[in-house]
């Protein structure tokens, strides 16, 4: 049976995996830093009407760069947020990492009607979305993250395609200016 989870780029250069039946939860979150991340990278087109930003969460040995490995890059809105992972070569969005892999968690961003990863559990950040929205599932989907995390250790899980073994980011990171964000911020 093929991999039903396989995700590309727009231009199709990379291509990513989830493996099958991963532990994991699909969140649309509609803070403003994801809906920056999108502009700043011409992806705005993969949120969905009310400025939401699909998310499948799981852990990073779930996921795996099959191929273009070498356009990966890495982008932050500031010097202190999330390692934004994305495809290098035409700016399409992979997953939103913590800076470091001591919490085995990442948010794979998934096109905005996307049906493969299950029924939307949470939405989140609710208040920046384009019209009203009843948020729902914060609690769950923390809560679910922090049980991922914590199974992944007791198991060992330490694989991660985003960091050395070293703990660092495997591609240095391009990091707003304070005018580049003000200016991608709608």
């Amino acid at each position: 049976m093929p991999d039903t989870r396989e995700l590309s780029c727009r231009c199709g250069t990379m291509a990513w995996r989830v493996a099958p039946r991963s532990p994991g939860m699909l969140v649309i979150c509609h803070c403003k830093d994801c809906q920056t991340a999108a502009q700043v990278l011409d992806a705005g087109a993969a949120l969905d009407a009310a400025g939401g930003t699909t998310l499948f969460q799981t852990v990073p040995d779930r996921v795996q760069i099959t191929r273009g490995a070498e356009h990966l890059a890495l982008l932050r809105l500031s010097p202190k947020g999330l390692l934004r992972w994305h495809a290098g070569c035409c700016g399409t969005a992979i997953a939103n990492t913590l800076p470091r892999p001591l919490l085995p968690f990442v948010g794979v961003v998934l096109p905005a009607d996307e049906t493969r990863f299950g029924k939307v559990r949470a939405r989140v950040f609710t208040q920046s979305a384009r019209y009203r929205l009843r948020e729902h599932g914060a609690g769950m989907a923390g809560a679910a993250i922090m049980l991922r995390a914590l199974s992944a250790l007791i198991q060992g899980s330490r694989a991660n395609p985003f960091f050395d073994k070293a703990g660092q980011p495997i591609r240095p990171a391009r990091i707003l200016t304070p005018q580049e964000r003000s200016s991608a911020t709608r």
